[in-house]
């Protein structure tokens, strides 16, 4: 246990230092004029000294006890901060957000400062769901999923339309052979077992047959097939705006940018009831604003622009 003196008294003599007046003291601590001395006493017999002048009507403070009193109110000052932040975290308020681990981390991570900032007062609690996972089952202010089915009393609202695209490391082996979609028969192809449908909606935009993605390399979840893609494992089909942030620093080009498709959609959903709908609703009005960002201009393009792909333009003969 630490050796401080009785903190009443501390209190007390603070002020009394403070005023130069035990009269003053008494008023500011709403106690009797005996109250205070009796303190006072109390604190000079605990460090063994006086800590006054022996003319008690003028209150002049000894050099020790102006020493003790710069103590105690620096120490009422670092109390008062930690109480006002224990406060305002206490005022906080918590919204529970479940998305998924790919959109989360790619997506939604590298834009949460901006509501930090702007909403001091809440606090966004992030937890990543995995395909597997039944996230009903998970408690939640604000869900993010990319179903149609979703329960009736949740209110939804579509907050980012993704596109499908191609997409390969430039260091991959076959990235310089790949300039138009039929380079792919020689190319390894990658899919995720999470994102069914999505290689073969790819191919047939392309005019490619669909026997080429039962030849890909299939993965459990679709963080593991982009690393895969990243490490130069393979083409593929990827939510462009999802990974936008991939794209931009050229860790993934798009060989063809004309050839996108409609990806996923993603909505946030809350329930109007919960305890923190406001911060809920709030949270979920800053999402759909970001769905107005322009879209990510095409990577990598160098000299004049390709013209539109067409269907039948890759049709096998």
């Amino acid at each position: 246990m630490r050796k401080l003196p009785p903190l009443k008294a501390l209190v007390a003599f603070e002020s009394v230092v403070r005023h130069r007046s035990v009269t003053k003291a008494a008023e500011e601590l709403n106690v009797t004029h005996g109250a205070v001395s009796k303190q006072l006493a109390s604190l000079e017999d605990w460090v063994g000294r006086p800590l006054f002048s022996s003319n008690r009507r003028q209150m002049e403070p000894t050099e020790h006890a102006i020493l003790l009193a710069g103590a105690a109110e620096e120490a009422w000052k670092l109390i008062e901060e930690a109480v006002g932040k224990v406060r305002e975290q206490d005022d906080a308020v918590v919204v529970r957000v479940l998305a998924p681990s790919t959109f989360a981390m790619r997506w939604l991570i590298p834009r949460l400062w901006s509501f930090a900032a702007a909403h001091e007062k809440i606090r966004v609690q992030l937890r990543q769901t995995h395909s597997l996972e039944n996230w009903q089952e998970i408690p939640f202010d604000v869900a993010i999923r990319t179903e149609n089915d979703l329960p009736d009393h949740l209110r939804a609202t579509p907050i980012l339309r993704d596109r499908l695209t191609l997409a390969i490391a430039p260091g991959a082996a076959e990235s310089a052979a790949i300039r138009k979609p039929a380079d792919l028969r020689g190319c390894r192809l990658l899919r995720a077992a999470t994102r069914p449908g999505e290689l073969e909606a790819w191919l047939q935009a392309a005019g490619l047959p669909q026997s080429m993605a039962t030849q890909a390399t299939t993965l459990p979840h679709f963080y593991l097939a982009l690393e895969a893609a990243l490490s130069g494992a393979g083409a593929l089909v990827c939510p462009l705006r999802t990974v936008s942030d991939l794209f931009s620093k050229s860790e993934l080009k798009e060989p063809f940018p004309q050839l996108r498709i409609p990806g996923p959609v993603y909505t946030a959903v809350h329930d109007p009831a919960c305890a923190q709908a406001d911060g809920a609703e709030m949270f979920v009005r800053w999402l759909a604003r970001l769905d107005d960002e322009a879209a990510m201009p095409s990577p990598g393009l160098v000299g004049p622009a390709r013209p539109p792909l067409t269907l039948s333009a890759f049709r096998p003969a």
